[in-house]
């Protein structure tokens, strides 16, 4: 009775410490594995092209003639053309390049111009704007629905195409912009999406170059615009 005792108290001793240390070492090896494991890697390309409606920014310059107001009010509504190039570094975050094209027309026939003495019978304008500069963007990703925020900064491109009585004269101007925006889109399937996009480009000039001569203006003019765009998007995720 007494060797049968000793011989399970040595068992216990000789068995018992592998056993423990089997236990420690699979806790360790798991322990390892959750404190060293990946994180995931995000490399996601994201690009988007649509159009829509450019709401002139600013205030209309009021001559008190109504057929001159009339051809500055008609300025204030145009067209957009949007574009937008976007890498994903993190599942929140990003850089892209934003381009965005905002142009708006008027005319009129038999007005007088402000400081001019005879009538001009006929009128065009086209004003425009094409602002392109990097932006650091933003995403939000549901289930079938992705927001994309941005802003950015970057050169804005002024361009104003006169034509009075079939003579024309164009006159440029180069500033620096800044653009934001907001985008909603919707899964259609895993690589496509469409959506809309609220966006806004805010710039000013005080002087412009018109056919070789610097023309200075007594007040600063906006040529900001905000934007109402619908795009189709394509994702690499």
């Amino acid at each position: 009775m007494k060797t049968t005792t000793i011989v399970a108290a040595v068992a216990a001793i000789l068995f018992t410490p592998p056993l423990l240390a089997q236990e420690n070492d699979s806790t360790s090896t798991t322990k390892y594995e959750v404190e060293y494991q990946d994180s995931p890697s995000y490399h996601d390309f994201r690009i988007s092209f649509g159009g829509g409606y450019a709401y002139r920014l600013g205030e209309i310059e009021k001559t008190g003639d109504p057929g001159i107001d009339d051809l500055n009010k008609q300025l204030r509504h145009g067209f957009n053309i949007d574009a937008d190039a976007q890498y994903f570094f993190k599942e929140s975050w990003g850089l892209g390049l934003n381009a965005n094209y905002c142009s708006s027309s008027t005319s009129g026939i038999n007005i007088t111009l402000p400081d001019m003495d005879q009538t001009v019978s006929s009128y065009e304008e086209t004003q425009s704007m094409l602002f392109v500069g990097p932006s650091f963007v933003g995403r939000n990703e549901f289930s079938q629905f992705l927001l994309v925020s941005s802003v950015g900064i970057g050169p804005l491109f002024y361009m104003d195409n006169i034509t009075m009585n079939g003579v024309t004269g164009k006159g440029t101007k180069t500033t620096l912009g800044v653009n934001a925006g907001i985008a909603g889109e919707y899964k259609l399937n895993a690589k496509t999406g469409l959506g809309m996009k609220l966006s806004y480009t805010i710039g000013s000039i005080n002087s412009m170059n018109f056919e070789g001569q610097n023309l200075e203006s007594e007040e600063t003019m906006s040529i900001s615009n905000l934007m109402a765009t619908v795009f189709l998007s394509f994702r690499s995720w």
